[in-house]
């Protein structure tokens, strides 16, 4: 990692970090996500997607900012909801309707979701981990709910 990644690491674990992470981010981001052309979020370039699920039970769109992780495979969208008790809202989304939009990186474009288990879940999650490390503290909080791993595909 870079000295800045390293930094913004850091913080982002610390106490004011997952509070400013948690509360502020997602409300900036629906802003700056779209205004940015996918392209600028709270975490920097290219770091965050806004992606626009159907609901499970409402059958609505659903617009969410996620950080995604490209593993070469597609996009890994980590559900961990900061290690609170209950999966976010945006997983039974995509459990229920895996079709979605998605606007990163100066493109908006459908994609289509899929759980990772087994040992592709073993792996994502490794990377998930190597990418940013407070997924692990979650992870220890949350449970005994396993963090669900989407890969997301364009469709």
């Amino acid at each position: 990692m870079r000295w800045d990644e390293v930094l913004f690491e850091r913080f982002a674990m610390s106490r004011v970090g997952y509070v400013l992470g948690s509360r502020l981010a997602p409300v900036l981001d629906k802003t700056l996500v779209p205004r940015s052309n996918g392209r600028l979020s709270t975490m920097g370039i290219d770091k965050v997607g806004m992606v626009t699920t159907t609901g499970a039970k409402s059958g609505q769109p659903r617009s969410q900012p996620l950080a995604l992780i490209d593993d070469g495979k597609g996009l890994l969208a980590i559900a961990s909801n900061y290690g609170r008790e209950k999966h976010p809202a945006w997983s039974a989304n995509l459990l229920a309707h895996p079709e979605c939009t998605l606007e990163f990186k100066g493109e908006t474009r459908p994609y289509r979701a899929e759980l990772l288990t087994g040992d592709e879940r073993a792996a994502a999650w490794a990377t998930a981990v190597d990418s940013y490390a407070g997924y692990e503290n979650y992870r220890e909080q949350c449970a005994p709910r396993e963090i669900r791993i989407f890969r997301l595909r364009p469709a």
